[in-house]
């Protein structure tokens, strides 16, 4: 009898249990489970200007806008939209509308998606007027930046130039730089310059290094995105129809940590 009373007493708890779990599922308001807590945002810490390219080609730092030439347009990005390249388009931003002066250290980032056609362009370039030089002959890399694509034995090899006030150097990582235009993936690229050193990275990796006593800014006053147009066109380094997403630049030096952590940020 003891037997059958426990048997009882167990199939008594066990619908219970039941219909108290069908009551959860029913219940109204229905049982909230707890969501997973939101991403950390990217360390704004010394950005002087991000632009997200999210139907506008306004500075969020400033909240100034960029001049537009030509026809780009916005595609599917990284991160929401992006900015799409088109043939003879691309935008200046004028560099006295930085929410801040750019200093000796700088860190200028950005997500990438090459079109290999054509097989060279500018991406981002702040550079100085060639003085006596005619307007499709600009190539005075003695201050500023230049961030520019070329052909690499049918992929695209993304390089470096960076002037510190009478010489220049190159951050060319060979094939390490390289990106297949058929597969054509998003790679986050970043270039940051120090008082002595200058580093340019891919998705946080380092490509290449090179020594500069001091990244100059003389005579540098806008800032060009998707071409080399107007400051570093003598090679043909033009219009890109590549997307560009998310670019950032900072008045620090990011680590190569700091800068995969933006990676992995806009990635998961």
């Amino acid at each position: 009898m003891r037997k059958y009373t426990y048997m009882l007493l167990a199939i008594s708890m066990i619908l219970f249990t039941a219909q108290s779990c069908f009551q959860d599922l029913g219940q109204n308001p229905p049982f909230d489970y707890p969501e997973e807590p939101p991403k950390p945002p990217i360390s704004e810490d010394g950005q002087i200007f991000y632009m997200a390219f999210n139907d506008n080609y306004k500075d969020v730092k400033s909240n100034k806008d960029a001049t537009k030439i030509g026809n780009p347009t916005f595609a599917e990005g990284k991160v929401e939209k992006a900015y799409a390249g088109a043939k003879d388009g691309y935008l200046t931003f004028k560099l006295s509308d930085l929410s801040a002066p750019l200093g000796s250290a700088v860190s200028v980032g950005f997500w990438y998606k090459v079109n290999g056609n054509p097989d060279r362009a500018g991406l981002v370039v702040i550079g100085p007027v060639s003085e006596g030089a005619s307007a499709n002959a600009q190539n005075n890399r003695t201050s500023g930046f230049r961030i520019f694509r070329e052909n690499a034995g049918g992929k695209q090899r993304i390089k470096a130039n960076v002037g510190n006030g009478t010489a220049d150097a190159w951050l060319d990582g060979g094939e390490k730089g390289d990106i297949d235009p058929t597969i054509s993936p998003w790679k986050y690229i970043t270039l940051v310059l120090t008082e002595g050193k200058a580093f340019f990275y891919i998705d946080g990796e380092e490509v290449a290094s090179s020594d500069l006593s001091k990244i100059s800014w003389a005579g540098c006053d806008i800032m060009s995105i998707g071409s080399g147009e107007p400051r570093f066109n003598e090679w043909g380094h033009l219009s890109d129809n590549s997307l560009i997403d998310e670019l950032r630049i900072y008045n620090r030096a990011l680590t190569a940590a700091q800068i995969k952590d933006i990676v992995n940020h806009d990635t998961e």
